[in-house]
């Protein structure tokens, strides 16, 4: 068959199979098929049909057919790395892209395609290199630089990918494309969300919604805008909107269980992640997230393939979640030994596409400590006895003392926020930090008598909030170490990567512990040391203590945190909603042989070493 004929006839089967007749397609390649085998065309079009088909298997062996007649050729590479990457075998695709860089290393599209994959895995350093060697060679590709931008955003680098996408936005001819206005505004979105600021993100998300009906990424994002903004109520209303219109959008309900947990309402968290797995049972996010607050005492057959699951099988997202999945419920069955296993491979795995943040904190609290900062002068900061600070290590039960300062309600809890960091890179001089702070505070939160922050990193800048937030008030965290290491160990922390190393988060605990030791003795007025396991185990003593050192006016009801309504967004956010429990305390002793390596370093500080009974 001549190749101009042949090629009406891929043209026919084409049309074919997009009017839906995908029978009538095939049998047209068939037919193509016996007489011509060899037709880089036929074949290539045969595995894109394959592919949308999702016949991966017969599109993988179709795109392998033709890397070995035309080894030449990028596309089929490209092609069948992007189904393996689909099947989650991103190992596997990894090495048939490498395979093709040795053919063609200025391939743009292939590059793209090594960035596409790395950000997949969550290696946005990688993705940023590959995109930007894309980029290099085809300068105006709106494709590749959304691709860059995302990347930013996933790095925090949010002035670069705004600069990216409001250059973008600002092409005439790229608005007339539909998905890429879409893509840029969704992107927009995320970049004003991050950068906290909410009303323009809001307005963008609205303006799709009412442009694009049943537009689910702005649906979705918009639940993520109302949930940062603390109001949770409202994410939830939109997400129900959004199911409304796309009951199979599995996202949402995701979104929706999470959201469910942090306000409290746990049987509809446990319901909603339930029917995700009813839907998907590799969908181990879920069962990682029920693995915290359900037994699965109703539901035998999820349990038992949970607990049956070949772990070397998954991709690393779903390998590390259902691992600590396991580590979980095997050690609520108290098999420790078992538990610790699982926990070991969870975070093993996340240290392989996880960069240790160790240094970079180290180095960051160091320079601040070592600075010789003169107290302020001014007379303005008089007022910032607003201002509560809790800071230690994560997991050192700041989440329970937050929820018990927070029945006060004179008080405001604001959680996690990065406002002292972000005042002190943005102040020319640090006189300009409390304005700049109580400025981000003010134009997030409604007003308030008094603030309890709670992003525990602060310990680096005690030195800042004693000097020039004179009247602040300092709570320190203090947990027994081997608990605190082991309960960081235990909980999957996405955004602190240190978090997956038993001897970095030991070497960390030191590190905060000598810091802070060394500022209690430059600031301790400012200071007060709040013992997570005195809290615990004399409840009655403990929290008037604390009451009385704020110089609040006493109330029983701070003895009854476990009945605060309030949204908690921290891993502690089921825990909390209960009464006081020990079961917790000295249970790295259970986890003794794991430990070892912890164990050696707290060791280092004398201090430390006799806190742990050995």
């Amino acid at each position: 068959m001549k190749k101009i004929e042949l090629l009406k006839k891929i043209e026919e089967a084409k049309i074919k199979q997009k009017a839906g007749n995908s029978l009538e397609a095939n049998q047209i390649f068939q037919a193509l098929l016996k007489s011509n085998k060899d037709s880089f065309d036929l074949l290539y079009a045969y595995g894109l049909f394959s592919r949308d088909l999702k016949n991966f298997n017969l599109a993988k062996r179709v795109f392998l057919n033709l890397i070995n007649k035309f080894p030449l050729s990028i596309n089929p590479y490209i092609l069948l790395a992007e189904i393996l990457k689909i099947e989650n075998k991103f190992n596997d695709a990894e090495k048939v892209l490498l395979s093709a860089i040795k053919i063609a290393p200025n391939h743009a599209d292939l590059l793209y395609n090594f960035s596409l994959l790395y950000f997949a895995l969550r290696n946005f350093d990688n993705a940023l290199v590959y995109i930007n060697k894309a980029i290099k060679l085809s300068i105006n590709n709106v494709t590749y630089k959304l691709l860059k931008s995302e990347i930013y955003i996933n790095k925090f680098n949010i002035d670069e990918a705004l600069n990216i996408l409001e250059d973008l936005n600002n092409n005439n001819r790229i608005k007339k494309d539909k998905n890429k206005e879409i893509r840029i505004n969704i992107l927009l979105a995320n970049a004003k969300i991050k950068k906290r600021e909410f009303e323009e993100a809001e307005n963008i998300l609205l303006n799709l919604i009412n442009k694009f009906k049943g537009l689910e990424l702005a649906y979705l994002n918009l639940s993520i805008l109302y949930s940062d903004k603390n109001q949770l109520s409202k994410s939830i209303e939109i997400l129900k909107k959004g199911i409304n219109l796309s009951p199979n959008f599995m996202p949402f309900y995701t979104n929706l269980a999470c959201f469910y947990r942090n306000s409290g309402q746990l049987k509809l968290a446990i319901e909603t992640n339930l029917f995700i797995i009813s839907r998907n049972k590799f969908d181990f996010n879920s069962f990682y997230e029920l693995s915290g607050i359900y037994d699965f005492k109703n539901h035998k057959n999820e349990l038992n393939f949970l607990l049956n699951t070949k772990l070397e099988n998954l991709n690393p997202s779903s390998k590390i979640y259902a691992a600590f999945a396991i580590s979980n419920l095997l050690h609520k069955e108290g098999k420790f030994k078992e538990s610790a296993k699982y926990l070991k491979i969870a975070n093993d795995e996340s240290m392989k596409y996880k960069k240790s943040d160790l240094s970079l904190k180290i180095n960051h609290s160091e320079f601040y400590r070592s600075l010789k900062i003169k107290k302020s002068k001014n007379k303005n900061l008089k007022n910032s006895s607003n201002y509560i600070f809790i800071v230690g290590m994560p997991r050192s039960g700041s989440t329970l003392l937050e929820n018990i300062l927070s029945l006060n309600p004179e008080v405001t809890d604001m959680g996690e926020v990065n406002f002292l960091e972000e005042s002190i890179k943005e102040a020319k001089d640090f006189e300009d930090v409390y304005g700049l702070y109580k400025k981000k505070v003010i134009n997030q939160f409604p007003s308030s008598i008094i603030y309890t922050d709670k992003n525990l990193f602060n310990y680096m800048y005690c030195s800042v909030i004693s000097n020039f937030f004179p009247k602040a008030k300092i709570i320190n965290c203090i947990r027994n170490p081997l608990d605190n290491i082991l309960s960081i160990y235990k909980a999957n922390f996405l955004k602190q990567s240190f978090s997956f190393s038993l001897t970095d988060i030991s070497n960390l605990y030191v590190h905060y512990f000598e810091t802070m030791e060394e500022y209690k003795i430059k600031y301790g007025e400012n200071i007060y040391d709040y013992y997570y396991e005195d809290l615990i185990e004399n409840p009655n003593n403990v929290i008037p203590g604390i009451i009385n050192w704020l110089d609040w006016d006493w109330n029983e009801k701070y003895l009854s945190p476990h009945l605060n309504k309030r949204n908690v967004y921290t891993a502690s956010s089921a825990q909390i909603r209960k009464k006081f429990y020990s079961s917790s305390i000295g249970i790295w002793k259970e986890y003794k042989e794991l430990l070892e390596p912890a164990i050696e370093i707290i060791k280092t500080n004398k201090i430390l070493g006799e806190k742990i009974s050995l």
